[in-house]
């Protein structure tokens, strides 16, 4: 596959601009597809870009979405925009939905793509971020459900409460839950096709925000998706051990993995998380690490200025009854009384691991997605963008290790990817469900075309 990656790391939109423009212009091939990224600084000039490549490019298959970060040219950056586009030998369509609500947005997005892909690269957001009013909304809806929930005596009328809760976000299109929106995708593609799904959260959440672009359009709150027939190969990868058989097992793995862990108990139903040791979550985090629960208006003005942080040390691990595999949960001090989850919660243990969050290895584990490599074509992979919080200046050293891997390559890094693996090759930790991989951290991605 021809590839050819055009950039510019100015967060100044008038240079990025011109600097994007005069390279398209050397470009010496017209691209079957193209993705457009877009960093903290430039996401708002979406528009600009996304029209400078519709007119040179009418016929190409587009995809795009805001980012945290990409790797070019042997260089890490954090600004800018990049553009992947690329001369693909195979099939390749671009799709996108966007319903009333979450669940049936996937349903419609599904119907769309259909089956008979090897490879779907899907694009959502785990959780969406709109503006003041709508969140204003959340918070009232939040404590609402709360006084229903500690009013209800018996255990299964407290569940009702939570499920309620949980369809009204996913109602509200606020949360798409990973592990069920990659469910339905690998349903109506016939459980044959590799999936790597982009479940969107920025690192620094503003409002309407996550950005997906798909066919030169804004998908909003939607969600869309690429996908692939012929010489693609779809790579999975999380840098922890491999699960256990049994609860036991799986738990007795983290505990010495990762730091401070101290077995908990949850109430938990849907995507809520009522209780931690019979404490609000928040109030649980307070009290186990002295981090005071965050004001609404507080909250909402870190929004407005997109200086909300998404990125935490501490997260509650949950073990699935089905597979014994596990996906971590990251707690923040936010303002709320229900703790929202990005995944269902209710194919878990009621026992959880409360603990903080220590990557084994350094960077270099996230190298292992290349290892899993079987041609040599060109390469894009997904890096969680945890490692950015997490290892600081030797995040750069992921270079080092592509460049040894790999001859031809792109890279970004974005929130946590997940998967759907018609078969997998070991017995992945975040493998909560037959072949659905999810986590909240340490997973990465990569889509090599030959």
């Amino acid at each position: 596959m021809r590839a050819e990656i055009v950039f510019s790391p100015s967060n100044n939109t008038e240079e990025a601009y011109e600097e994007i423009k005069i390279k398209l212009e050397k470009l010496t091939f017209s691209p079957k597809f193209l993705f457009l990224f877009l960093t903290a600084g430039t996401w708002k000039a979406y528009s600009k870009f996304m029209e400078l490549l519709r007119n040179k490019f009418p016929n190409a298959k587009m995809l795009g979405c805001t980012i945290e970060g990409y790797i070019v040219e042997n260089a890490i950056w954090t600004r800018g925009v990049a553009i992947l586009l690329a001369d693909f030998e195979g099939e390749v369509e671009v799709f996108w939905a966007n319903e009333k609500s979450a669940m049936e947005t996937i349903e419609k997005l599904g119907d769309k793509i259909g089956k008979g892909w090897d490879t779907i690269l899907l694009v959502f957001p785990a959780f969406y971020f709109p503006g003041k009013l709508k969140f204003l909304r959340f918070f009232l809806n939040n404590k609402r459900f709360y006084r229903r929930f500690k009013g209800k005596d018996d255990v299964k009328d407290r569940r009702k409460v939570l499920l309620e809760y949980s369809k009204t976000l996913m109602d509200m299109k606020m949360v798409y839950p990973i592990d069920e929106v990659i469910k339905t995708i690998s349903e109506r593609s016939g459980r044959n096709t590799t999936i790597i799904g982009m479940n969107l959260m920025p690192l620094e959440a503003t409002s309407n925000t996550p950005l997906i672009l798909a066919d030169f359009n804004n998908v909003h709150d939607g969600a869309a998706a690429i996908c692939f027939k012929g010489k693609v190969n779809g790579i999975f990868d999380d840098v922890f051990p491999d699960r256990g058989n049994s609860y036991e097992e799986t738990a007795n793995l983290m505990k010495s993995y990762f730091t401070s862990v101290e077995e908990v108990s949850v109430e938990k139903g849907g995507l809520a998380l009522a209780d931690i040791n019979n404490m609000k979550p928040v109030k649980f985090l307070e009290y186990k690490r002295r981090l005071e629960e965050l004001a609404e208006e507080d909250f909402l003005e870190k929004v407005e200025k997109g200086k909300l942080q998404m990125a935490t040390p501490y997260g509650v691990g949950f073990i699935s009854k089905k597979t014994y595999g596990s996906s971590f949960l990251g707690l923040m001090n936010f303002p709320v009384d229900i703790y929202p989850s990005v995944f269902i919660l209710d194919n878990f243990f009621d026992n959880a691991l409360f603990f903080g969050e220590v990557f084994r290895g350094g960077i270099k584990i996230f190298g292992k997605i290349f290892e899993m490599k079987k041609y040599e074509g060109f390469d894009f992979f997904i890096i969680d963008y945890n490692t950015i919080m997490s290892f600081g200046r030797d995040v750069h050293k992921i270079v080092e290790i592509a460049n040894k891997k790999s001859s031809n390559y792109f890279g970004i890094f974005s929130s946590f990817p997940s998967a759907y693996l018609p078969t997998t090759h070991r017995r992945f930790l975040s493998e909560i469900d037959d072949g659905i991989c999810v986590n909240v951290t340490g997973t990465s991605a990569l889509l090599e075309f030959f």
